[in-house]
């Protein structure tokens, strides 16, 4: 049964809320999660390159929802379960190797983690204890090392995409 045109537009401007709206809870939770640790991410972070995803799960749960609504009473009725369930984003990680992932998993937690401890303790103590050079020295990368590692992430990925036929 077709919900309310006009709820369901309100719905729809809230990640997730638009699912559950229409009865799809699993869809949405997982949208209401994903929505959740990116901007949880960005502010403990501090690293507004976190954010960029945001915009864009807002466009897919605000189109998903006009999806959702319009297969209701169709053939074309989807299942409800997790964003993450969906074979195509199975087919993804399951190619990727186990051991591959975790490995890249480990080195970004280590690099955020060394971030974090150059940009907050560090930094406050060299600020604290008036170590002019140390502190205008860490300001100066850590203003540069985001677009640095950005930039290294592109070019690896690309001379991945090129060496592969």
């Amino acid at each position: 049964m077709k919900k309310n045109m006009f709820l369901t537009f309100c719905f729809s401007f809230i990640p997730g809320a638009g699912q559950m709206y229409q009865g799809y809870m699993k869809r949405g939770l997982s949208l209401m999660i994903m929505i959740g640790l990116a901007i949880a991410l960005t502010s403990i972070v501090s690293m507004p390159l976190f954010a960029i995803p945001i915009p864009l799960i807002f466009a897919y749960s605000f189109f998903d929802t006009y999806n959702i609504r319009n297969r209701i009473g169709t053939n074309a009725e989807q299942q409800d379960k997790l964003i993450w369930e969906s074979t195509s984003v199975e087919d993804a990680f399951n190619k990727l190797n186990i051991k591959k992932r975790s490995v890249v998993l480990g080195v970004i937690l280590i690099a955020i983690g060394v971030y974090l401890l150059i940009n907050s303790v560090i930094r406050q103590i060299a600020f604290g204890y008036d170590i002019e050079w140390l502190y205008r020295a860490i300001v100066t990368i850590m203003n540069y090392l985001p677009p640095i590692l950005i930039a290294a992430a592109c070019i690896w990925a690309g001379s991945k995409f090129i060496s592969k036929k």
